[in-house]
């Protein structure tokens, strides 16, 4: 079974508890079922996308003691003509440009590869909570043989659902914390880039960086209504306003409940899921109007 796999079998879990645990009257245990929809993710691409980054760093490190190789037999010292000087100082400008790329790739594969440890890490502590609910869901079945004995479940069982969604909170702050700090240093590898370069007078790194994002748009447009559509599907499902609390109108958990089991069956989001963009060769999107 895949970290995929087991995040699936989590909220499978934990929604089969939620559901028996509320039909006992512990509604305590549903609010996982929203926040464990959330977490349905395959830490794996990371992982691989890790991967490939420290591939292009194998690649322009190959590349750039090659090119150092030629330099060093074409420099020689005897050339000490101002072409001579101007070429060794344009080629040691390209050498320091290419083990700046090499940094970058490196920054950008720890960093993923970061991501990816955390995400299989909450998916693993998902489903030990998972596996903590059903075990509070079979102990109240149990003690539901008289109702003295029932009640008596149902306060403790409150109690530690109330403990364990307070550590279930906690953990996902410091995931989200975490995430934050991860684009926080991909950003500034980017920008640091593109920083010098636009410092030294080469704007080249600027205007590559506009229209690769320009080019992502379709994909960065559909990534935030696919965002959204979850995150609306998250709040359906745990009955309540995002903010406020208030209790939402009868039927909008339910129908909520059926997309959620249409998008964790399909793998992708209901409405937005069968519109993804179709990328080109070139890594690029087509915008509608193409």
């Amino acid at each position: 079974m895949n970290l995929a796999e087991l995040a699936r079998s989590s909220l499978m879990t934990g929604t089969g508890a939620g559901v028996t645990l509320s039909a006992l009257g512990v509604p305590a245990g549903w609010p996982f079922v929203g926040r464990m929809y959330v977490h349905q993710y395959d830490p794996q691409v990371f992982f691989d996308a890790a991967g490939a980054w420290l591939t292009v760093r194998d690649d322009v490190t190959a590349a750039r003691l090659n090119v150092a190789a030629l330099v060093s037999e074409v420099a020689v010292t005897s050339w000490r003509s101002e072409d001579g000087r101007a070429f060794q100082r344009r080629m040691d400008a390209y050498l320091a440009d290419l083990r700046g790329i090499e940094l970058r790739a490196v920054v950008t594969a720890l960093t993923l590869y970061t991501v990816g440890a955390a995400l299989a890490a909450m998916v693993l502590f998902q489903f030990l909570v998972a596996a903590a609910m059903a075990a509070i869901a079979v102990w109240v079945l149990g003690a539901a043989v008289t109702p003295l004995t029932l009640a008596g479940a149902r306060v403790l069982a409150t109690r530690s659902l109330t403990t364990l969604y307070a550590g279930y909170q906690g953990v996902e702050r410091l995931l989200d914390a975490l995430l934050h700090g991860c684009a926080a240093a991909l950003t500034a590898v980017v920008a640091v880039d593109v920083g010098v370069e636009a410092a030294r007078g080469d704007r080249s790194g600027l205007n590559d960086l506009a229209a690769a994002t320009f080019a992502q748009g379709p994909l960065l447009v559909w990534g935030t209504a696919n965002r959204i559509e979850r995150d609306l599907t998250a709040h359906g499902l745990s009955g309540r306003r995002p903010r406020g609390g208030t209790v939402l109108p009868q039927g909008v958990p339910q129908v909520a409940g059926a997309k959620a089991v249409n998008d964790v069956m399909t793998g992708s989001q209901t409405i937005t899921g069968r519109h993804v963009p179709e990328q080109a060769a070139d890594g690029t999107y087509a915008f509608p109007w193409e």
